[in-house]
């Protein structure tokens, strides 16, 4: 099963879509969201975009994070 995403972000007048599509129905989707010039990704395409949108540099140290885990665990 392949998972699509399929929107345009450049036109807020558009509806996200999340499709579970068979691997046998996938090339023919991928035809059609060509021929209406429609947007898609799939969900890991989605995840690298959004890894790739991410700070390199968090701005809390390891020391933060596991002190905020922490108190969330163990109500410190």
């Amino acid at each position: 099963m392949q998972t699509a995403t399929i929107n345009n972000a450049n036109n807020p007048s558009t509806q996200v879509v999340y499709l579970n599509v068979p691997m046998s129905d996938w090339s023919l989707l991928k035809e059609l969201i060509r021929k209406f010039g429609w947007q898609s990704e799939t969900r890991e395409q989605l995840l690298d975009r959004f890894i790739a949108s991410r700070p390199q540099q968090p701005p809390l140290t390891e020391q933060e994070i596991m002190d905020e885990v922490s108190a969330v665990r163990y109500g410190m």
